[in-house]
Formats: C-alpha cells, sequence, structure tokens
C-alpha cells in the first residue's frame, strides 16, 4: 500500500512539473513570438495570461482537489476581460470616448488654409507611387529576385512631398543570405511622376536596412524593439520614415489604453536606426522634427467617429445631431504640418457633407471647418462623369483652397492606374467640376466654371481684395478650350504670374511691356493668381453711351449677385 501511496504522490509531482514547465515554456513563446503587453488592459495579453493560468490551475487541483481554488486564477483574469469589455462599450463610457479625440476647434476654411501652389500639388497617390516603385525595381536585375517593396508611407522631407517605402527581405533565406540588411529604398516625388530615386548611398556610405519587419530572430524590427525593454506599453504604426539628410529610420508610436480596451491614448514615438538598430525613446514634448507620423490615422478615424456618435451619450435611437466620418481620408499639408483630412456627414446622409476634420498628425490638434456640400465619394463620381465614355477612376480627394474656394482636388486614371486628368470638384456644389490634361488647365477650367455660375467672387473675402497699379514686365497668351488666357508678369511683382481671361477686358490684346496697368485679385500666397478687374491706363478710348451703360448694368447685376 505504501508503495502505491508513494507512486502516485510520485506521479502526482511528475505532473505538477510538466504542467509548469508548459507554463514557462508558453510564457517563453509567447514572449518571443506574440511579443505581448505587460498589462491587463490590452485584450491580447489578458488572453495570453488566462491560457497560461490554465495549467497553473491544474496544478492547484492536483494538491488540492478543489475546483474551486484551481479556477480562482483563470476565474479572476476571465472577470477581468470582460469587465474591461463592459467598460469599453459605449454604453458606460460615451462621454469618455467622445472625450479622447480632444478639444476640436472651429475654424474658418478660407482664412485658415493656405492656397497651395500647383507645382507643390500631390498628384501621385499611394497606388500609383506603388506601381512605380515596383517598376523601378524591376529595372534592377539582380535586385528585384532578392527584396520586396515595403509599405510606402508619405512624408515632408526639406518642404518636399515625397512618398518613401524600404526595400524588404522577400523572405527567410534571402535575409539569411544577406543579414546586413536590404540595399536602401525607394523616394518618389509625391508632386512628379518623373521623380523616382532608388536610393543605396547617403553621405557617400551605402545604406542597409538591416532592422525591418521582414527580417528574422533579433533583426526583427518589433522583437528588436520588445527586447530593449519595451514591454509594457502599447506599439503600433511601424511606419519607414527619413530624417532630413536622407537616413532611413522607423517610427513606433507608444500608447496606452485608457477605457478598458479601448481609448488608445498616444504617449510618444520611439525612433530605430534602420542600419544601426540605436533606439530613442521620445515623448510628445521632445519629439523630432522631421518626425511626421506620431498619431495613427486608425486612433484619429475611430475617436472622430465616437466624438460624433456619442454627442448625446449611448442611448440616441433618432441618432439626433449625430455626425460620422465620410470612412476615407488623406494627407494635407498646409504650412509645412501634417494632417489627415477626413469629411464629415449626418448620419444617413447620402452626398452631403456638413464640414471636414484636419487633425494634425504630430500632436492630435484637431479643427472643424463647417462647409455645407458634398462629400468626397459625390465628388469622385462629378469627376468620373465628366469623362464617362473613357471610364476613367477618380483617386481619393485631396481638400485645396482655390482663390478662398474649399475645393476636392484627384486624379483620374485609365484601367492601368496612369494618371490620365486631372479635377477639381467644388465642395458646395459639386456639379461645378474643371477637368484638365495639366494642373494650370484643370485650374483654368475650374474658375471658369465657377465664373459662369457667378460663384466665384461672391464667395471671395473681400477683406483680402488688392488692387495695384503696375508697369507690365511681360505678356503672354494660351488657348485652352477656345478661351484666350493672358499671363502678365509686373516690375513690381515678378515672383508672380498675374493670369485673365479675353473675356475680362478688350485691352488685354492691345496690351505691351512697358504698359502702365491697374489689376484687382485676391491675396494669397500662390506664384499663379487670376485676376478679378483689369484696366490698362495707357488706353483711354472714351465709351458711347450704349456702351457705358451696358457696362453699368452689368456692375449692377454683380453688385446684386454680391448681395
Amino acid at each position: 500500500m505504501k508503495s502505491k501511496t508513494k507512486s502516485k504522490g510520485s506521479n502526482k509531482h511528475v505532473t505538477a512539473i510538466i504542467l509548469l514547465l508548459t507554463v514557462v515554456l508558453m510564457a517563453l513563446i509567447a514572449n518571443y513570438i506574440v511579443l505581448p503587453v505587460y498589462s491587463i488592459s490590452y485584450f491580447g495579453s489578458i488572453i495570453c495570461l488566462i491560457i497560461l493560468s490554465i495549467p497553473i490551475g491544474g496544478v492547484i487541483w492536483l494538491y488540492t482537489k478543489k475546483g474551486f481554488l484551481a479556477a480562482i486564477l483563470p476565474g479572476i483574469l476571465i472577470l477581468l476581460m470582460v469587465f474591461n469589455i463592459i467598460i469599453s462599450t459605449g454604453i458606460v463610457s460615451g462621454g469618455k470616448k467622445r472625450a479622447i479625440i480632444g478639444e476640436i476647434k472651429n475654424k474658418e476654411f478660407s482664412t485658415e488654409i493656405s492656397p497651395i501652389d500647383l507645382s507643390q500639388l500631390p498628384t501621385i497617390d499611394q497606388a500609383l507611387a506603388k506601381n512605380l516603385g515596383d517598376k523601378k525595381l524591376g529595372e534592377q536585375v539582380a535586385l528585384g529576385s532578392q527584396v520586396t517593396l515595403g509599405e510606402f508611407t508619405q512624408q515632408n522631407v526639406n518642404d518636399k512631398l515625397y512618398w518613401v517605402a524600404p526595400l524588404l527581405h522577400s523572405g527567410f533565406f534571402k535575409w539569411n543570405s544577406n543579414k546586413e540588411g536590404t540595399p536602401g529604398y525607394i523616394m518618389i516625388s509625391a508632386t512628379n511622376q518623373m521623380d523616382v530615386k532608388l536610393v543605396q548611398e547617403v553621405n557617400g556610405e551605402k545604406t542597409k536596412i538591416k532592422y525591418q519587419p521582414n527580417a528574422y530572430f533579433g533583426d526583427d524590427l518589433a522583437r528588436h524593439i520588445y527586447s530593449a525593454g519595451f514591454k509594457n506599453i502599447g506599439r503600433t504604426d511601424y511606419s519607414f520614415e527619413l530624417d532630413d539628410t536622407g537616413r532611413p529610420y522607423w517610427i513606433v508610436t507608444k500608447y496606452e489604453n485608457t477605457i478598458g480596451f479601448s481609448g488608445a491614448k498616444v504617449t510618444g514615438v520611439i525612433s530605430v536606426d534602420a542600419q544601426t538598430g540605436e533606439i530613442n525613446d521620445y515623448n510628445l514634448d521632445n519629439i523630432p522634427s522631421w518626425v511626421d507620423r506620431v498619431i495613427p490615422v486608425g486612433f484619429v478615424m475611430n475617436q472622430l467617429d465616437d466624438w460624433g456618435r456619442y454627442i448625446h451619450g449611448w442611448w440616441n435611437p433618432s441618432d439626433k445631431d449625430v455626425v460620422q466620418t465620410t470612412k476615407g481620408y488623406n494627407i494635407v499639408y498646409n504650412d509645412g504640418e501634417c494632417f489627415y483630412y477626413t469629411g464629415m456627414t449626418s448620419a444617413g446622409a447620402d452626398e452631403s457633407t456638413i464640414g471636414f476634420m484636419l487633425t494634425n498628425t504630430r500632436t492630435k490638434e484637431t479643427t472643424f471647418y463647417k462647409v455645407s456640400g458634398s462629400h468626397e465619394y459625390a465628388a469622385m463620381e462629378s469627376a468620373e462623369g465628366q469623362v464617362q465614355e473613357k471610364e476613367y477612376s477618380a483617386t481619393f480627394p485631396i481638400l485645396i483652397n482655390i482663390d478662398g474656394q474649399a475645393t476636392y482636388f484627384m486624379t483620374l486614371k485609365d484601367k492601368k492606374g496612369l494618371v490620365k486628368l486631372y479635377a477639381m470638384v467644388n465642395v458646395r456644389d459639386y456639379s461645378v467640376v474643371g477637368v484638365g490634361e495639366s494642373l494650370n488647365k484643370t485650374k483654368s477650367n475650374y474658375i471658369k466654371k465657377l465664373k459662369n455660375r457667378g460663384d466665384w467672387q461672391t464667395l471671395q473675402n473681400s477683406s483680402d481684395e488688392v488692387t495695384e497699379i503696375g508697369t507690365v514686365h511681360r505678356i503672354g497668351t494660351s488657348v485652352i478650350e477656345g478661351t484666350t488666357y493672358y499671363y502678365i508678369v509686373t516690375v513690381e511683382n515678378g515672383d508672380k504670374i498675374f493670369i485673365t481671361s479675353l473675356n475680362m477686358s478688350s485691352e488685354l490684346p492691345l496690351t505691351r511691356e512697358g504698359d502702365k496697368i491697374t489689376f484687382t485679385y485676391y491675396k494669397n500666397e500662390n506664384s499663379s493668381i487670376d485676376l478679378v478687374n483689369f484696366d490698362n491706363l495707357e488706353l483711354s478710348q472714351i465709351k458711347s453711351e450704349d456702351e457705358q451703360n451696358i457696362i453699368d448694368e452689368n456692375d449692377k447685376l454683380e453688385e446684386e449677385k454680391k448681395n
């Protein structure tokens, strides 16, 4: 009997040791592969703890034969998980979820958003950037079979917009044979599809992307960061960015959940030198100026939706005053800063927008611009309808300011993904569409449509109107769709080109270099500016009574439109 009892005891100890070793092994595997966050406010982490607690409960049951004791640890963890799930819902935390985005300011579009110079308007979207990048990579015969392109991210490098993607290992064996790293990255101008560069050297040194998502073991980017001590903080949005010298880094957002498993709050970023693996930990107040992407776009879109959804709390069956994002976004650059742009529409609205949000990608400072009109998808369909026989598809728009007008800008691409045309669509009235083969032609056609509808001048801010007297330095013409346009440079404003059409004044064809002129325009920072009035002071023909009556009548009609 003693022998049997001793045997049973030994078996119990062996089983307990096996269970505990299983826990240790599972913990080590989870730590190395899953990289869990050591915090119960992250769903994945608490699931790992529940799984690990089951063998521990088995050990307790072996020695006590009491099921309730064995279930205490997993039971507590399960209750914590359920509690966090409940806290995460809008039923309990609607007010907190609405407030997580922070204070939202209300401002005027035309006075806050600087007009964008057409030469700096991004015309390359992410899909086209990938096509151009793949083509560039394919030109490198020996390289194309060894690496693959990573995700393209748009960023501001020395005040110019680029799409940048790293070269990544195409598999385990490619990594194993080239552990020094992949040779560089591809850099594509966001404004010029001919500017595509394979960068393999920076400041005279070869560029090697050693630490990356497609590497293995210690070279794996996420594991490299985790092993450096970042185990108790959430990490997301691993984005590839360049500093102002072109040196490649990975920027990873740090965050913590503040409302159960939700309410993500960004606490800073981690930068990883893609070549050396050097890690720097930054709080929100000391992030380098070249870092564009601090706040992940997913956080912003979710928090804006919560802000609009819980305006009157969780219980709002009629959806009173509920607003939501238009489920699309783009990146807008204004005065050297980067913003996420998304439209806002009422719940259940079809094609209308009540305005749009701009959220700073570094600070999450958010501004709401109230502009009633069409949302992005309606504008895209309107642009496609202008050339429906060609079956072009529109890209998701970028919001720009054309002489004080909130305007959607987009490209129209063929089935192969190549840009064929550009389009500008008025936000307030999506039937006003300008399409052209160049940016200048598109803008001219767009303004022409606005003028034809009588909307252009009436929507301008009269306080920005400028009237000057100048001397013509150069004057030239072009004909666009049957309309003659004049391009004037004055001695006094040599850095600006003033544009107007023949319809504005019959004196334009007679104007020569050296003539004194008076002209009116709306103040902006563009290099090309449209005129709203023109007069050649060298030409003083006396008008007949009938001509003067016509002019007076037109002036009266214009005044009535403004009022």
